[in-house]
């Protein structure tokens, strides 16, 4: 997004500290302003108009009385303008529902359609009910910005229950951890004992900074965790001798990638 003296530029609070987020864009010499419900939405839906006047595909009273909208443009539409940090699965997500619906207008898919979809899928067995919950947590969102854009009249996934999911926390055993330990390699183990200390989520481990950890009060701070706040991690003992440990000082990431050292090194990379 472009940034104008370190602030968003179009994403405007007006009055300022009055917590109401608006939208300023210029389409074809004409000043628009769109109404947002706080700062993150406000930044989606400026990426999503940005990227329809990019393409050419922004038309605000023309779209709104085409009902020909099929599920697949409004994915598609959603993901160009999606500045989630979880974009990578929002788009595998998308990917599930559009092979299930892509092709199906949105005025026609129905409460009965969703529910019937959230029980084959429970039935099925394959999905776990948090994973199940994000897909329709995803849908609800692209059905709910179709609404807000008149295309359809309500959302039907609001007629969706959400299944409740278990947060049981399970602790390894000390065989556990010795087992584990033997089948990985000294200078991987460090990584893994890392997210084992810490609890740490893998994009939260990956992006650590050496300016978020703080020996002196035995904690780290994840700036903005994935419910938005930030967090603060303490730091046990064996946490903090590995970090002591790291040879990675130079870089202001803390695990660093093995060609650059500068940057993070990739997860997903390790894990393969």
């Amino acid at each position: 997004m472009a940034r104008l003296n370190g602030k968003d530029r179009g994403i405007v609070e007006k009055p300022v500290g009055s917590g109401k987020w608006w939208v300023r864009l210029s389409v074809n010499g004409r000043e628009r302003w769109f109404r947002a419900d706080n700062k993150t939405q406000a930044r989606t839906l400026y990426g999503r108009l940005k990227a329809e006047i990019r393409e050419g595909t922004y038309f605000p009273e023309k779209f709104k009385k085409n009902k020909d909208i099929t599920l697949l443009m409004a994915i598609t539409r959603h993901l160009a303008g999606s500045t989630n940090r979880s974009l990578v699965t929002e788009k595998t997500i998308g990917k599930f529902w559009i092979a299930l619906w892509g092709n199906r207008l949105i005025t026609e898919i129905t409460a009965e359609d969703c529910l019937h979809a959230q029980a084959r899928l429970k039935a099925e067995g394959e999905w776990k009910p948090a994973t199940i919950n994000r897909r329709f947590a995803f849908l609800r969102h692209v059905l709910m910005l179709a609404m807000k854009d008149g295309q359809i009249p309500r959302n039907p996934v609001s007629s969706v229950k959400f299944f409740p999911e278990s947060n049981r926390v399970r602790f390894f055993t000390d065989n556990e951890l010795k087992s584990l330990h033997g089948l990985i390699e000294s200078e991987d183990w460090k990584i893994v004992a890392f997210a084992i200390e810490t609890g740490l989520r893998r994009s939260e481990q990956f992006g650590l900074k050496w300016e978020h950890i703080y020996f002196e009060s035995q904690t780290l701070t994840i700036p903005m965790s994935k419910s938005g706040k930030t967090r603060h991690v303490p730091l046990t003992g064996e946490a903090l001798r590995i970090l002591r440990a790291m040879d990675t000082l130079d870089s202001p990431y803390v695990f660093t990638g093995t060609r650059k050292p500068l940057q993070p090194m990739d997860s997903r990379a390790f894990l393969r």
